[in-house]
């Protein structure tokens, strides 16, 4: 098979699982703390992207943990991905996947970076996760402490990243493939 097919194959065979991945641990984030707050759980969809519970003795603490956890939860996982990443793989499937799918969660926290600032113009997207926990923390934080621990997290992943070669590999394999595409043209 071409190296650039094969490549651009393995690029989004590894977004479509990196996405489902995400959307799971997302549901499963909210899911946990609904249930440690003693909530019965009425529906869990991945295709839908939604988890819903009755019940449950919720505090400002939990609430706020419920909506941060479906982007921490997956942003721990890939932390912990990152570290057991196995940097002398010369697996091309391996490289992509583990760029995308590390990247994902990633990406995501931009939003927990972005939405204080339209929160501070009381202009936030309604029923979002960030909103929502904005809602209970502004009652005596700044929001932009939120944006702050955001970016922070977000740098520790693109540390991990460079520091674990995910970034230097996933570049060396799309640079492999354009070479051995362009030398066979």
């Amino acid at each position: 098979m071409n190296k650039k097919l094969k490549s651009i194959g393995y690029i989004l065979l590894s977004a479509g699982i990196g996405v489902f991945l995400y959307i799971l641990l997302h549901e499963f984030g909210h899911m946990a703390v609904m249930l440690s707050a003693g909530a019965t759980i009425t529906d869990f969809s991945i295709f839908t992207a939604h988890v819903s519970a009755d019940g449950g003795n919720y505090t400002d603490l939990t609430d706020m943990l419920m909506n941060a956890n479906g982007a921490l939860f997956p942003l721990i996982i890939s932390y912990v991905y990152i570290l057991l990443y196995q940097t002398g793989s010369t697996k091309s499937f391996y490289r992509i996947f583990s760029y995308v799918v590390t990247l994902i969660p990633i990406v995501s926290m931009l939003a927990w970076v972005v939405i204080p600032f339209a929160y501070l113009q009381a202009n936030p997207p309604g029923n979002d996760d960030v909103t929502k926990f904005l809602a209970v923390f502004c009652e005596d934080y700044h929001p932009l402490i939120v944006s702050a621990a955001a970016a922070a997290l977000i740098g520790l992943g693109v540390v991990l990243m460079i520091k674990k070669q995910v970034i230097h590999n996933f570049i060396v394999e799309i640079k492999h493939t354009v070479h051995t595409v362009s030398t066979s043209d």
